[in-house]
């Protein structure tokens, strides 16, 4: 698979290839994340439809207010709009709209206000991950230690290295970055001393171990050497590279006991790498050791350190979301939200108007049903009663909920069709309608961007934004599909 400066024959190369690595987990992240926020605000659009009705019937009718109908709505308006005097992002409309309506809501929806503010509660963290992989190629000299590592480095990315191990004593891997630069060059003097500053930071790493040894035999101190590959193998016992260095060196010094018990060592963990290392100097006999990259996990970790630049764009990503306070202020604000969200709860449910899930009677007030869907007392009593005891007036209020049925079972489908999975939400058919309104989000997010977030710092040399965007288009056609043959609510179900 083609990568533009550097070539994978497999997906396995592929995965040691850090910019492809970060680009694809910054891609998929970025989708999820924009996909959630789109979902929480369509299925907010969804509530704030679906108990308009019952909100303005309260303002009307448990109010002092003389306004004209044409005043109320406007007045109405004017509450659910706030957030824009504020300047406020997307997500405040939604956190403001789940304020509001929280009388209204049933048990499902709440969980899904529940689920919202703990998101808010991430959110700053979440920022700083999205960040991380914005920046990723202009911070922590992440662009630059990739670069020497697989020999594609510009005199730019060298300086910038030695730059900035003269500004930052304590980063270890630049360090070792600068380390095995000098090597390249025959510098390995200079080497040793950068890779003895890299171990005194990560005393630890069995890399800088190995590095460390392939300096020493540099300037034929074997037996030093010979000591770095052994603490190194100490550390990493089952990384073949080790013994295969080690092995080379005790080759060198005519150990040749050592030396073949070593390159045993490493054939029985892994033959195949093994040939592949002789293969490699056999070509190239001046270069018999082998120097390692760094980890994936490595450079991963190290671009969601922090920095002015990641900061920044965290900051940016947070206020395109939400705006008015700052990053800082997300554990405050889902505390607040909590606790309105509470206090609300103690408010008698009597005192908001329900719609009857059976009759669609907007009168309510009763009782819920098994599912936990309001049921209005006239319903509940006709569903206690026998059918042999049934008179005409009940006979007439079974006709009536046959009739709301049958039409909601038709403005249902009709939503459906408007924005997969609204007609559900209305027909409380939660879980249904926010699954078709997440992959409906999704695919949307495809169509507009193709999938393409961030690039990674090396052509890829394959663009799938057209293949995204065909997906996106798949998925929508999908979704209107099964609205078609899948609708929110059946005739007698």
């Amino acid at each position: 698979m083609a990568t533009g400066i550097l070539s994978s024959s497999s997906i396995k190369g592929l995965l040691s290839f850090w910019p492809f690595i970060s680009s694809v987990l910054g891609n998929g992240y970025f989708l999820v994340i924009t996909t959630t926020i789109v979902t929480l605000c369509l299925i907010s659009i969804c509530l704030l439809v679906k108990y308009l009705p019952n909100l303005f019937f309260d303002l009307k009718n448990n109010t002092t207010t003389d306004l004209p109908p044409a005043g109320l709505i406007l007045w109405l308006a004017f509450i659910l709009l706030i957030p824009v005097f504020f300047d406020a992002g997307p997500l405040w409309f939604v956190l403001w709209w789940f304020i509001i309506l929280w009388g209204y809501l049933n048990k499902t929806e709440r969980r899904i206000a529940l689920v919202f503010i703990s998101v808010i509660f991430m959110s700053s963290w979440i920022s700083h991950i999205g960040a991380g992989f914005i920046t990723y190629a202009h911070t922590q000299m992440n662009k630059e230690i990739f670069s020497i590592d697989h020999n594609i480095g510009s005199t730019k990315d060298a300086l910038a290295i030695t730059s900035w191990t003269q500004k930052h004593i304590a980063d270890a891997e630049p360090l070792n970055t600068k380390a095995l630069l000098e090597i390249k060059k025959g510098n390995h003097a200079e080497a040793v001393h950068l890779l003895s500053r890299s171990l005194d930071v990560e005393p630890n790493n069995y890399r800088y171990y190995n590095h460390l040894g392939i300096a020493l035999a540099g300037i034929e101190k074997s037996d030093q050497a010979a000591k770095a590959f052994g603490n190194a193998i100490t550390l990493a016992p089952d990384n073949i590279t080790y013994h295969y260095n080690i092995s080379r060196l005790y080759q060198s010094t005519y150990n040749l006991f050592e030396a073949e018990r070593s390159i045993a060592k490493a054939s029985s963990i892994n033959p195949g790498k093994v040939r592949q290392y002789l293969d490699q100097e056999g070509k190239n006999p001046d270069n018999r050791f082998i120097m390692e990259q760094a980890p994936v996990t490595r450079l991963l970790a190290r671009q969601m350190r922090p920095s002015d630049d990641l900061k920044n764009a965290a900051d940016a990503l947070w206020d395109m979301a939400f705006g008015i306070f700052n990053r800082s202020s997300a554990i405050y604000i889902s505390m607040s939200s909590i606790l309105i969200l509470f206090l609300l709860g103690h408010i008698p449910e009597d005192k908001f108007t329900k719609r009857c899930n059976r009759c669609g009677n907007l009168y309510y007030a009763g009782t819920e049903s098994k599912s936990g869907y309001p049921m209005c007392l006239q319903c509940h009593w006709i569903e206690t009663k026998a059918k042999k005891q049934m008179n005409s007036v009940l006979h007439n209020k079974a006709e009536e909920i046959k009739q709301y049925r049958i039409d909601n079972t038709a403005n249902t489908a009709k939503l459906e069709y408007i924005l997969p999975g609204f007609g559900s939400i209305v027909g409380n058919r939660i879980l249904k309608g926010i699954t078709r309104i997440f992959f409906f989000s999704a695919a949307l997010i495809l169509i507009i961007t193709g999938g393409q977030f961030i690039y990674s710092i090396v052509p890829t040399g394959t663009d799938l934004t057209i293949p995204m965007r065909i997906l996106g288009f798949l998925t929508v056609a999908l979704l209107y599909w099964r609205a078609y043959k899948s609708p929110p609510i059946r005739y007698g179900v």
